[in-house]
Parts: C-alpha cells; structure tokens; sequence
C-alpha cells in the first residue's frame, strides 16, 4: 500500500547531490517517486540518481545552477520532457559568503551572494514549479530548507540568517497564496549535519561531542534525519498541512535559543 502517496510521483531536488539532498534524493526513490537530481556538481548528482535507481525509481542527474532563471528553466524542461509532470519542488540549495563576519564588516558583494543563493535560487524555482502544477491542475507539494540562523539572531552568519528568515516568510506567505489552488508550502529547519572533510566546528568529533552536552536526544542531526522531514511535507500524510515548519535539531533550539552554539559552526549552512 503506497501511504504516503508518493508512488510514480514526480520530484525535483536542487542542491540534490549534497549531504542532505542525496539523502532525500535515496529516499524518494526507495518510496518509489521518479527524482530530477538538480545540482551544479554533475558528478554528485549522478551518483545521487544512481542510487534512487536501485532504489527501484526512474532518477535523472542534471547539472544546473538553481540561481539562474535559465537553468531553472531547463531543469524543469528536462522533467516535464520526461514524466510530464511535476509532483513536489524540494530547494536545498544553500550557502552564502561572508561567514565569521559580523554585521559592520561584511561588504555588499557578500550580502548580495547570501541573498541569491539562500533566498532568490527558491523563490525563483518555487515560482516556476508553482506554475507548471497550476498548468496542470497538480495538488503539489513546495519544500524549502531554512535554519535555525533564521529563525534567532545570528552573529557572524547575519547575511545567511537573513535570507533564511526571509526565505521562511516567503514560504509562509506562498501557502497563503497557493493554498486556495492546491499546493501546499511548507519549510524544514534542519541543524547542522557534519560530514567529512567540513572546514568548521572543529570536525566530527567536537560536534558529537558538542551534541551530546546541548542536544536533548544527544546526538547531531544526520543527513537522513532531514530528509526524512522533506519526505513527510511532500508526502500524502500532510496533504491538509501548509505554511507549517518542521524543526530537525534533536530539540537544541527549545533549550539553547538565543545564539546557541554561535562561533561553534553547530548552525553553518546545511547544504
């Protein structure tokens, strides 16, 4: 029995080769969902496809740049040309420029990076994913990756806080829109995922060991942990459920909320 409805549905992960997106990409597949493998590392994105295809699923790997009109364009292209059709928009693209600075010392080169990565790669493939589902009266499903930075006050990371903030009332206010014609928006806030050969935080083990004294489940998120999240908004069993926000942090934000973990780089980009 296919419960969560996502059986031949058609999805289109951006950033989909990275940690948590190659996570979210195995899953969909495992679901049976066919996969649009977005990501400007053909190579990451090729091996994510490859293992939503042993999971049973058709996955396509194509290398695009999610903050480009064009690219967005083709990618969705490639999958209308394909399936002909498109189920569920998943954004994990992320990042941004000017980490470790404070507010006076970033420059408005690395603000306006911050900003088109975080915030205008989603609104941009939001806005076209909204339209090919409206075209073809699909009951989508929009899922976008925010953070904890945007949800508090984030010394050192304030450009890429502030473009998670705004990415999060963006999606709040597409559900407002969207919602009357069937698609639903909703955002996952994932913590931090280690993972090998990161330049901050010390590495894995002071993040595991930082997790245990902060986190009340006592571990750091995993890359499954969040995809799990994705996979919950995109699914069936959230159909009546939009604008909502799912926090994947173990529980840290509910004890440690103001700057937890600042400096440590617990909240550094997810993807």
């Amino acid at each position: 029995m296919d419960v969560l409805g996502l059986q031949g549905k058609v999805a289109v992960v951006t950033g989909g080769g990275g940690n948590i997106g190659s996570a979210t990409v195995r899953l969909f597949g495992q679901l049976g969902a066919n996969v649009l493998v977005v990501d400007s590392d053909i190579e990451r994105a090729e091996n994510a496809a490859s293992d939503a295809r042993e999971g049973g699923a058709d996955a396509v790997a194509v290398q695009c740049d999610a903050r480009r009109p064009d690219d967005i364009e083709h990618m969705v292209d490639v999958a209308l040309r394909r399936w002909n059709r498109l189920d569920v928009g998943v954004n994990i693209v992320g990042g941004g420029d000017g980490m470790g600075k404070s507010t006076l010392e970033l420059t408005d080169e690395e603000w306006e990076a911050s900003v088109e990565t975080n915030l205008y790669s989603a609104v941009r493939c939001c806005r076209v994913f909204a339209r090919v589902m409206l075209e073809r009266n699909t009951a989508g499903s929009l899922v976008n990756i925010a953070s904890p930075a945007g949800l508090r006050a984030a010394p050192t990371m304030v450009a890429y806080g502030a473009s998670k903030a705004a990415l999060i009332n963006f999606t709040q206010t597409l559900a407002v829109e969207l919602g009357p014609r069937g698609i639903r928006a909703n955002i996952v806030v994932p913590a931090f995922v280690p993972h090998p050969g990161m330049s901050w935080g010390g590495g894995e083990e002071e993040q595991a060991a930082l997790a245990r004294r902060t986190v009340p489940m006592g571990r750091v998120t995993k890359a499954e942990d969040v995809a799990g999240a994705i996979i919950a908004f995109a699914s069936d069993l959230t159909s009546f459920s939009t604008g909502q926000m799912i926090v994947c942090d173990g529980g840290r934000l509910l004890t440690n909320p103001m700057n937890a973990g600042s400096g440590s780089g617990s909240d550094a980009p997810p993807a």
